[in-house]
């Protein structure tokens, strides 16, 4: 079975709050074509780092507006056993997979994906930690959802060698954010 078209944030929540069906998550994610004058509003920007901005939550999902400025990255985290999709509307980002060595404290690199405007990808902690950062030429824009809210995450620093506990932050949220 095959997704229609979605085009509203309205009718994407309509989707999200029906749940996975059939088709899942992938195929729901693949058929999300939002022009920018759907989710231009929730942009907001940061110079020094990207921001998180909610455009609709309840216990069951959580579903972001990241914007990434030239040359920003998140930090080497994990999704607390969540899943996730990312899908990018504008420009690119890569995505940078690890394993994590628990009793050496370093992560090792593992493989290296970039996804474009109009494609998406899924992430679980099965995967290991990840690392998203803009590799386009200015900015870019990717929806971001995971199945439960992400209450906490695991960041790992490499220049202490550890592994720290952090409750992911809010840029902004929309009415529909719980």
């Amino acid at each position: 079975m095959v997704f229609p078209k979605i085009t509203t944030i309205p009718q994407l929540n309509r989707n999200l709050n029906l749940g996975a069906g059939h088709g899942g998550y992938n195929e729901l994610f693949a058929a999300i074509e939002l022009p920018k004058t759907e989710w231009g509003n929730y942009c907001t920007w940061k110079d020094s780092r990207y921001t998180r901005n909610c455009i609709s939550s309840c216990e069951e999902y959580e579903l972001l507006l990241m914007c990434w400025g030239k040359n920003h990255k998140s930090p080497v985290h994990n999704y607390s056993f969540q899943q996730g999709w990312i899908k990018v509307l504008e420009g690119e980002l890569t995505i940078q997979r690890y394993e994590m060595d628990r009793e050496e404290l370093c992560c090792h690199k593992k493989e290296m994906l970039s996804i474009k405007a109009g494609e998406s990808t899924y992430l679980n902690d099965n995967m290991g930690f990840h690392e998203v950062f803009n590799t386009n030429e200015g900015n870019t824009i990717s929806l971001h959802l995971t199945i439960e809210k992400v209450t906490n995450w695991e960041v790992f620093r490499a220049c202490r060698q550890e592994t720290i506990k952090v409750k992911p932050l809010l840029d902004s949220k929309s009415p529909d954010c719980e």
